[in-house]
């Protein structure tokens, strides 16, 4: 009767399985506001998954399948990378199942203007739609991080990766699978890169560090002492 009606839609995205049980890891971002989820493996097994908890903040999203004895990947250790270490990615861009990309560490612990909080990875392997929660490996085969993000102005992929490391995603996803919920601390303050103009302020040898320019009363930040102007 010319009622307007909801049309099913499908997105994809990647991810990886963590342990031999069936958990998987891949971004929140991914499987946001899905009514359904499915898993097809690389032997082309296809799952019904569930859903065990989302964190939007560093976008990580933990799934399960009913399945055992899966192979899994190996974590390394995002903190031994070394920039211009060649890493690969591997995802279903445009649905393209298990391509892989390859790039360099560009930097660590960068921020994006966001203000997320999570320091990624830089790299400049191709990252395109449907890479997202697919695991980036070292030349070891160490999974080190999930590739999330690309910076672009036009909307595909221009030379600017990031991805999370993966010891915060096992982390969320070892709250996850325990709690159900991700619980974290916060400093209770503000602070700002200190650029060349605020280290000859301070009189600082070289630009280096944070500076304090909010702290939260009563906060964890307050308690310890911190206050504005500090570095």
């Amino acid at each position: 009767q010319g009622m307007p009606r909801e049309m099913p839609t499908r997105g994809q995205g990647s991810g990886f399985i963590v342990s031999a049980d069936g958990v998987i890891l891949t971004n929140a971002h991914v499987v946001r506001d899905a009514v359904e989820v499915s898993v097809k493996l690389t032997d082309r097994r296809e799952f019904r998954a569930q859903i065990l908890g989302r964190d939007a903040r560093t976008d990580i999203a933990v799934l399960k399948i009913e399945a055992d004895r899966l192979p899994t990947v190996s974590a390394g250790n995002p903190d031994d990378l070394q920039v211009g270490e060649w890493l690969l990615a591997i995802g279903s861009p445009f649905g393209f199942d298990n391509s892989v990309s390859v790039g360099v560490v560009s930097a660590k612990g960068r921020s994006l203007p966001d203000g997320s909080a999570i320091p990624f990875i830089q790299t400049d392997a191709a990252v395109n739609p449907g890479n997202s929660g697919g695991p980036l490996f070292n030349a070891r085969g160490e999974v080190v991080g999930i590739n999330s993000q690309i910076y672009s102005r036009t909307g595909g992929y221009q030379g600017l990766s990031f991805a999370i490391p993966i010891d915060v995603a096992m982390s969320v996803q070892r709250q996850i699978v325990e709690t159900g919920h991700v619980s974290r601390g916060i400093l209770g303050i503000s602070t700002q890169d200190v650029n060349q103009a605020l280290a000859d302020a301070f009189k600082l040898a070289v630009p280096r560090g944070a500076l304090v320019h909010d702290v939260l009363p009563r906060g964890a930040g307050a308690t310890a002492g911190l206050q504005p102007g500090d570095v």
